[in-house]
């Protein structure tokens, strides 16, 4: 298979983002992340892939030994924002915010962040995607990883998650849902590069069990997301994978 496969892995805890969703759910005290299970995943597979980890930065440091791990083995630490909240809608701001979460990672793991994806695919409504792409690029990033695409207008490299009739289909939330074969031919069909995204708590991350909860918003968060680990697994074994800064511009 010739098909150029980017994996990527949304650092970033379930408690957190369920918070941020209006969902207040109790973390068990030493919850696993789930990244142990990934770096597992990742070294069973002997052509020695490369995988993006876009970070949350104030989750890197209750993760900071598993991610050290994961840099020095070679994967790429990407931004995926100093928080995991919503976007400054001024501009100042969000420039600021983007380059917080930048150099707290760079700072951290003494390693160049190329690469941002913002929380949710977000991006302020106070602005244009043209706008939002010059702030990126103003706050020192190379990279932008997301669903939307500005074209060769923008300032920097665009490498957007895999789609179908405008369906995120190379995210984890589909890969609970779709048999894996769909996926995994869509990947060879796609053409290069293609990006695909997980979190890290779908390695074997201490979750709530479905008897524990009692919303309907929390309940869609957990559905199958056992299978996720398996696609991912099948997709590593078919086609490989390369960080996404490695991708050529």
């Amino acid at each position: 298979m010739n098909a150029e496969v980017c994996l990527s892995i949304d650092v970033e805890d379930w408690y957190d983002g369920m918070e941020v969703l209006g969902e207040q759910m109790a973390r068990p005290t030493g919850a696993d992340s789930g990244l142990d299970g990934l770096a597992s995943a990742l070294a069973g597979d002997r052509r020695s892939p490369r995988v993006t980890l876009f970070v949350v930065g104030n989750y890197a440091d209750r993760v900071a030994d598993e991610l050290a791990g994961l840099a020095a083995d070679g994967h790429e630490i990407a931004s995926h924002g100093p928080d995991h909240g919503r976007l400054p809608e001024d501009r100042a701001a969000l420039v600021e915010w983007l380059r917080a979460g930048r150099m707290g990672l760079e700072d951290r793991f003494q390693v160049p962040v190329k690469g941002f994806r913002s929380p949710r695919f977000d991006r302020p409504s106070s602005m244009g995607l043209d706008g939002f792409r010059e702030a990126v690029a103003e706050a020192g990033f190379d990279y932008v990883s997301d669903t939307h695409r500005l074209g060769a207008g923008s300032p920097v490299t665009e490498l957007p998650v895999l789609s179908f009739h405008g369906f995120p289909l190379g995210g984890g939330s589909y890969q609970r849902l779709l048999p894996v074969p769909v996926v995994t031919n869509a990947v060879g069909r796609a053409g290069a590069p293609t990006v695909l995204y997980y979190h890290s708590y779908d390695f074997g991350a201490t979750l709530p069990g479905l008897g524990e909860i009692r919303s309907l918003a929390a309940a869609k968060q957990l559905i199958a997301r056992g299978r996720v680990s398996r696609a991912f697994s099948a997709i590593l074994s078919r086609y490989g994978s390369k960080a996404c800064v490695d991708v050529e511009r």
